[in-house]
């Protein structure tokens, strides 16, 4: 039997969210930025070596590594050739 949240319990949860929405709609886009300002910084040759060694992760053989990871790295390193190319 579950135990039914009182609502008290559930209105803080939901007041949390929404400020940690509104929070990530303000911080996520200054996060990302520095992201690609750290990336433009690097010398071509730390972009391939860290490319490689992320690469590397993938382990196919193990159960649940079904490539998805390597996926979105592909679809990252696409937008940063549409920004910077």
């Amino acid at each position: 039997m579950r135990a039914s949240r009182s609502p008290t319990i559930v209105d803080d949860t939901g007041a949390a969210t929404k400020r940690w929405l509104e929070n990530w709609k303000r911080v996520g886009p200054v996060l990302d930025a520095e992201r690609w300002r750290r990336l433009g910084a690097m010398r071509t040759g730390q972009r391939a070596s860290m490319t490689l060694d992320l690469l590397s992760l993938w382990q196919p053989d193990r159960p649940g590594d079904d490539a998805d990871a390597l996926i979105r790295v592909q679809r990252a390193f696409a937008l940063w050739r549409k920004k910077h190319i």
